[in-house]
C-alpha cells in the first residue's frame, strides 16, 4: 500500500502543501498549472512560438487519489518522475537511433533503455491517471509571432502576462461550464520558477483576476518532482503536449493520437455542453 505522508515523502514539502489549505472550511478546488515554451519572448528559439500555461482543476480529494495512481505508474515503469521535454528527447532519440551524447547520458528515460513501445505505454498510463475523475483541463496560450506584430498597440508588451491572463480567463469559463457557479475556494499551485520576473508577473495577473473572483487563493508554487506536488507533473504533461499540438497544427502536421484523446477527454465535455450536436463526433 502506498503511504502518502510526511514521514515517507518529506516533512517539509508536506507541511508546505498542507499550509495552503489551513483555515479552509469548504470542499476546495485545487488547480495545478505549469508552463511550456516560455524561454524566448521573441519566439525565435525552437519551441517558443506557442507559449502555453496549462493544468487541471479538481477537488482536493481527487488530487489525493491522483497521487496514489500517479506514483503507482511511476513505480511500475521505474521512472523517477514525468517531464515532457526529457521524455520527448528520449522518444526522438529512440526513433532516430541516435548515439548517446552528454544530454542523453543524463536523460532518465534514455539511460533506462526504454524502447518506443514502452515510452508510449508510459504516456498512455499517465494520461489515464491525469484525466480520471472529471478533472477539467485549463489551457491558456498564444501565437507569439502574431502577438509581436501588434504588441506596440498595448501598454504592457510582456507576452507571457497575456498568456497568464488567457489561462485565468479560461479557468473561469471552463469551471463555470462544467461546475456552474460553485462556492468553493479555488487554490492555484504553479511549478516553481527561478525567474523572479516570471513569479512577479504571475502574482500581478493573479491579483487582477482575484479582485473579480474572490474564490481564488494563491498563487502558490511547488516542486513538481516532490510529493505532494506531483499533480504539477500532470500539468507539465498537458502544457507540453498542447504546445506540441499547436506547433503541429501550424506546420500542417497535426495528428490527434490515442494519448491525446485520453488526456483531453474532459475538454470534449465542455464542447458538447456548448454544442450538444457535437456528441456523436467526439466519442
Amino acid at each position: 500500500m502506498i503511504r502518502l505522508d510526511a514521514e515517507l515523502y518529506g516533512e517539509t514539502s508536506f507541511k508546505e502543501w498542507a499550509s495552503l489549505f489551513s483555515g479552509k472550511y469548504f470542499v476546495m478546488i485545487v488547480i495545478y498549472a505549469d508552463e511550456s515554451g516560455t524561454h524566448d519572448p521573441n519566439g525565435k528559439l525552437t519551441g517558443s512560438a506557442y507559449p502555453i500555461i496549462a493544468g487541471f482543476a479538481a477537488r482536493k480529494s481527487v488530487w489525493d487519489k491522483f497521487c496514489v495512481g500517479w506514483k503507482a505508474v511511476l513505480d511500475k515503469y521505474d521512472a523517477p518522475y514525468y517531464h515532457g521535454r526529457e521524455l520527448t528527447t528520449a522518444r526522438v532519440a529512440v526513433l532516430e537511433n541516435r548515439k548517446e551524447n552528454k544530454e542523453l547520458s543524463k536523460n532518465p528515460y534514455y539511460i533506462r533503455k526504454w524502447d518506443f513501445k514502452k515510452i508510449e505505454s508510459f504516456r498512455k498510463s499517465l494520461a489515464k491517471v491525469a484525466s480520471a475523475d472529471g478533472k477539467i483541463p485549463i489551457v491558456g496560450g498564444m501565437h507569439l509571432t502574431n502577438f509581436n506584430k501588434i504588441k506596440d498597440e498595448f501598454s504592457d508588451k510582456d507576452p507571457y502576462k497575456w498568456v497568464m491572463s488567457h489561462f485565468f480567463s479560461v479557468y473561469h469559463k471552463e469551471t463555470g461550464l462544467q461546475w456552474g457557479n460553485f462556492k468553493s475556494d479555488v487554490t492555484f499551485v504553479f511549478d516553481q520558477n527561478e525567474k523572479r520576473k516570471w513569479v512577479n508577473s504571475v502574482h500581478e495577473v493573479f491579483d487582477a483576476y482575484q479582485k473579480k473572483d474572490p474564490r481564488m487563493s494563491g498563487p502558490n508554487f511547488g516542486d513538481k518532482k516532490k510529493f505532494p506536488f506531483w499533480p504539477l507533473q500532470a500539468a507539465d504533461f498537458l502544457a507540453y503536449r498542447m504546445r506540441q499540438l499547436a506547433e503541429d497544427n501550424d506546420s500542417g502536421q497535426l495528428q490527434i493520437d490515442e494519448v491525446d484523446r485520453i488526456l483531453l477527454k474532459n475538454l470534449y465535455k465542455s464542447a458538447t455542453i456548448i454544442n450538444p450536436q457535437l456528441k456523436p463526433f467526439l466519442k
